[in-house]
């Protein structure tokens, strides 16, 4: 007997990219593309065992494609059938090949992808245990090692094709935030875990757009916090925003400010003909 039962009309589900250290053989140490997720936060499958207890049981689409419990079983830079990976200028997506055909993507940064095209592939691992935008270093060896968790190795589709386009569009990830105070939409530049806190998520954003000097951080709101914090580049005008999101911090770009929050540039009458 199968039992599936969710909270509420939607699941969610949190994808996030990361290095994983590895060793090979003969002691070489490396660092491998990784995609963890949890494919729904609000519920998890149960099976009743033969002996009448309840456990943990995996998606049938999951076993489909070929995914399997950390160990021997699981031999890196092998594929699993099930599995595909595409790249794009900021994101990794991972295809499911079996019904329904899920897509899972995540944002990336450059290491990431050169790793991923390096390599051919990034490794995919689906565990229930934790929420991956909030994942500590520390929690995800004992992650993997759960026997709930499933994993495969996503091979890159025609990756040399990829590598011999002259010109490549670079699709970004744009993201979108409102309430009744203002609306903003900017540039997804870079993600971080969501239990930084607000001292600790400005420190994170200066080390990518100053390179550690400090900045002078306002908030987005004055009496709500926890709508994040913002900055402005003076030399280029652009502005920078963090904000605590569900799968984590964001840092994002933008180059208008966001409505209803600071003041309004003013606009000067233009002069008239002078008088003759």
């Amino acid at each position: 007997m199968v039992v599936v039962a969710g909270s509420g009309q939607y699941t969610t589900f949190v994808a996030r990219m990361l290095l994983l250290p590895v060793t090979l053989a003969g002691g070489a140490k490396d660092s491998w593309p990784l995609m963890v997720i949890n494919p729904s936060l609000e519920c998890i499958q149960l099976e009743r065992a033969d002996d009448g207890r309840w456990h943990v049981s995996p998606d049938r689409s999951l076993v489909q494609a070929g995914l399997v419990r950390p160990g021997p079983r699981l031999p890196l830079g092998v594929p699993a059938d099930g599995l595909i990976a595409r790249l794009t200028g900021s994101a990794v997506a991972v295809v499911l090949q079996a019904p329904p055909f899920t897509v899972y993507e995540a944002p990336a940064d450059d290491q990431l992808l050169g790793q991923a095209r390096a390599l051919g592939g990034v490794l995919f691992a689906v565990t229930p245990t934790l929420n991956p935008g909030d994942l500590d270093t520390g929690e995800l060896p004992p992650a993997l090692a759960d026997p709930r968790t499933l994993a495969g190795w996503a091979a890159l589709h025609a990756p040399a094709r990829q590598r011999r386009r002259r010109f490549r569009l670079r699709p970004q990830i744009w993201v979108l935030h409102w309430n009744l105070a203002h609306l903003s939409i900017g540039r997804l530049i870079r993600l971080a875990p969501r239990k930084l806190t607000d001292d600790q998520a400005q420190s994170w954003a200066e080390r990518i757009l100053s390179r550690g000097a400090p900045l002078e951080w306002q908030p987005v709101q004055e009496h709500s916090l926890e709508e994040g914090w913002q900055v402005r580049d003076l030399a280029s005008g652009l502005q920078y925003v963090i904000r605590r999101h569900a799968d984590g911090w964001k840092l994002v770009g933008s180059a208008g400010r966001p409505r209803g929050s600071g003041p309004r540039p003013t606009t000067r009458p233009k002069p008239g003909p002078p008088e003759s």
